[in-house]
């Protein structure tokens, strides 16, 4: 029943969400390949150019299903411009107050949760949503079967409305196989060297994601030192990608990366042209 009345949603005015702005179109630009480039914070024409999905941070939720108020109209307009999609994240610090509560869906939460967003999506144009629940030490059974439910739900909601659904792993079981079936890609957190990344794709490979379902993460850049900031391993990786057939990268933090010729972002465009 959800599902069918946010179809009905897709082709009308939603109550609350009405804009004086025209929706933003996501022009056909040339990236000069096909792989995503997924930039966590930090956008501007000069990333927008260079990343083919931006994420511009974390929409806070409760544990009832309620978002948080935030206007990304001018975001997703100047990215979209750029040929850039637009993709809000949902941040797991705070998994035993938001996730786990609003996942039980025993009164109903998660698919108050997961209509709220599809709202949220048509209204503001976003373009896909990514979930980011981490929980230190692992995930228990039920905590992957609820997180694995809100994955594949979400999933039918929004595919039909044309918005993709991703996640962020470590080394850890968050989905069973029927939600990685679902979903459109999966961003590995590899954050430290060659091996770190290696080794997570060898073991998300072995959990039945296919390749083209993963795309590696790289640090742009860390605190007040930019710690992790290294142009040669982002270079390594991306050839990495090309050469074993993966997703894409995704970079974090855009906001903390150089603008001129010593640019992560910008060495990672260089490496997949």
């Amino acid at each position: 029943m959800l599902l069918l009345i946010l179809l009905g949603l897709a082709g009308t005015s939603l109550p609350g969400c009405q804009s004086s702005q025209p929706p933003s179109v996501v022009m056909a630009v040339d990236k000069g390949h096909d792989y995503k480039v997924v930039g966590f914070f930090g956008g501007g024409p000069w990333r927008y150019q260079r990343m083919t999905h931006f994420i511009p941070g974390f929409l806070g939720f409760d544990g009832d299903g309620q978002l948080a108020d935030w206007d990304l109209r001018e975001v997703v307009a100047e990215a979209h411009a750029s040929g850039t999609k637009v993709i809000v994240s949902f941040d797991g610090e705070h998994w035993e107050e938001n996730f786990l509560p609003m996942s039980d869906n025993a009164d109903g939460s998660r698919d108050r949760f997961i209509s709220n967003l599809a709202a949220y999506c048509l209204e503001q144009n976003i373009d896909g949503i990514d979930y980011d629940w981490e929980i230190g030490g692992g995930f228990s059974p039920a905590q992957q079967k609820l997180y694995s439910d809100l994955v594949i739900e979400t999933v039918k909601v929004l595919r039909p409305l044309g918005k993709t659904v991703s996640i962020d792993v470590y080394f850890r079981d968050e989905i069973n196989p029927e939600a990685i079936a679902v979903i459109d890609w999966i961003q590995l957190m590899s954050y430290v060297d060659m091996d770190e990344m290696e080794n997570m794709i060898n073991y998300w490979g072995s959990r039945g994601v296919p390749r083209e379902k993963l795309v590696v993460g790289m640090a742009a850049g860390w605190g007040d030192n930019n710690e992790g900031f290294d142009l040669e391993l982002a270079r390594a990786k991306a050839r990495y990608v090309k050469a074993q057939g993966l997703a894409g990268v995704m970079l974090f933090r855009t906001d903390l990366d150089a603008q001129d010729e010593q640019s992560m972002l910008a060495a990672v465009d260089e490496t997949l042209r």
